[in-house]
């Protein structure tokens, strides 16, 4: 209902403001911009949850600041000033809210966008090219032929980029909130106020009355986005799409970015004004982003790789190496043992390499009992604790179900993971929240030499097999191969 009733009457008033007299506009232009835009946004910081309330902060000070320029303004041309363009007091209170509400978008864009960066400087990049283009093709021949200062151009040149790259990302956080869709088309009507000021000034340097109509839409956008009643969308994270960066979508990037120079050196070919330095600043500024992009990806092509090869080495449940990392550090691990030493006949490594192959006693029952995720529970208790039997550079693997495969090296291998294992399975684990107990089964094979993977495993597998059978009394049952 709020909503509703600040709409119809914000919006009246800027659909009738040609319409009331002249000396009489102030007021439906001070009860859009003071009277409704600020108290909007104040209400907006009170809605707004307390993380995500900076750029309501930041637009609140902007606000204010446009509007003691209003105030200014409204003053000079009571008592026969001129409207804009004049270096006026206004006109600084107007650039620093500017940069204010500017800077609003800008930490819009940061908190919404983070989910989407790549889309986002996507979205910059189209949006700063269509700005040169906008800049070159429409707004430098208009301004020279108005003989406007270059401090003026180069000033008005900078804020069309930046504007323009800013509302380039504002619309593609805007996709899925209606209040920040009706942000952006505040900070849309803003550029398309600056831009309909900059080609119908005249001689003096007034501006025709029509334009505050855009400001004023501009206004009433920004008050409709703080009342709405999706207000915390506004630096809610959108949602991360999929950052696939087709040759479709990168034929289009590489247009835009050739878009302005492009433009620019057709309309010098033609004889057309064109300002060669600020066109190169334009594609300049353009350059960083796409580095940005493509530093990006590269970013996420190594973490698709790292991820894949963590998928495919890594035990999706214990975190330890799998079956197929276990037989490929063991194939290393003997071609490594196996190779010719300093003495003529022997061998670097052999003899100090010990597979022990483990599977756990008693797991079946307490999975049947207390369940599969029980179960999962004690596999990773287990895991972890092997780990901490072995020492730095030895490895252990999780075979498959309740096995493990511990790959040593030493001549004191065997003897000391044994007992650190015994240790480990002599005090109980938490599984399901209750207490439980497992023993251990392992066999223990050293590498002879020559011998392959599958034999030393098979020598191992065979002397767990024995282990288990055993009569052996405690929490761990060991038969060397």
């Amino acid at each position: 209902m709020l909503l509703r009733c600040y709409a119809f009457v914000s919006w009246a008033l800027v659909a009738s403001y040609l319409a009331w007299p002249v000396d009489l506009r102030q007021w439906p232009f001070l009860a859009v911009t003071l009277g409704a835009a600020v108290p909007a946004v104040i209400l907006a910081l009170r809605r707004a949850p307390a993380g995500g309330r900076t750029p309501w902060w930041v637009i609140l000070i902007g606000l204010v600041l446009y509007n003691i320029g209003n105030l200014i303004w409204i003053g000079l041309t009571t008592f026969g000033g001129r409207v804009t363009g004049d270096g006026s007091l206004a006109d600084l209170f107007y650039a620093v809210g500017g940069m204010f509400v500017l800077g609003s978008a800008i930490a819009l864009v940061r908190q919404r966008g983070r989910g989407d960066v790549g889309g986002v400087i996507d979205s910059v990049i189209t949006a700063v090219a269509l700005g040169g283009v906008l800049w070159d093709a429409v707004l430098l021949p208009a301004l020279t032929a108005q003989h406007v200062a270059a401090g003026r151009q180069a000033s008005l040149f900078v804020l069309v980029l930046v504007i323009s790259g800013t509302l380039g990302a504002m619309v593609r956080v805007s996709l899925t909130s209606a209040s920040v869709r009706f942000f952006t088309a505040g900070v849309a009507l803003t550029l398309g106020g600056n831009v309909a000021s900059a080609l119908t000034v005249d001689a003096s340097g007034a501006r025709p009355d029509w334009t505050n109509v855009l400001f004023m839409a501009a206004y009433a956008a920004l008050a409709c986005a703080a009342v709405h009643p999706s207000v915390a969308d506004v630096t809610t994270p959108g949602a991360a799409p999929k950052d696939d960066l087709s040759r479709g979508r990168l034929t289009f990037l590489g247009v835009m970015l050739a878009l302005t120079p492009l433009v620019g050196g057709g309309r010098a070919v033609l004889g057309l004004p064109t300002d060669g330095v600020l066109i190169a600043v334009s594609s300049a500024a353009l350059v960083p982003l796409v580095m940005v992009r493509i530093a990006r990806l590269a970013s996420q092509r190594r973490e698709a790789e790292q991820a894949l090869h963590r998928l495919a080495t890594r035990d999706a449940l214990t975190g330890l190496p799998n079956r197929a990392a276990c037989l490929a550090e063991l194939d290393q691990a003997i071609s490594s043992a196996s190779a010719p030493g300093p003495i003529a006949g022997s061998r670097s490594g052999a003899g100090d390499l010990a597979v022990l192959f483990c599977d756990l006693d008693g797991f079946k029952p307490v999975n049947d009992r207390l369940g599969h995720a029980a179960g999962d529970e004690l596999l990773v208790a287990v895991a972890a604790r092997l780990g901490a039997c072995v020492r730095e550079g030895d490895l252990v693997a999780r075979f498959g179900g309740d096995e493990f495969v511990l790959l040593c090296r030493g001549a004191d291998a065997v003897e000391a993971v044994s007992a650190r294992i015994a240790d480990m399975t002599a005090r109980p684990f938490v599984a399901g929240g209750v207490l439980v107990s497992v023993g251990v089964s392992m066999g223990a094979a050293r590498l002879i030499v020559g011998e392959t993977t599958d034999a030393v495993l098979g020598r191992a597998d065979l002397a767990m097999y024995e282990a288990k059978k055993s009569k052996s009394v405690g929490a761990l049952s060991l038969v060397l191969a």
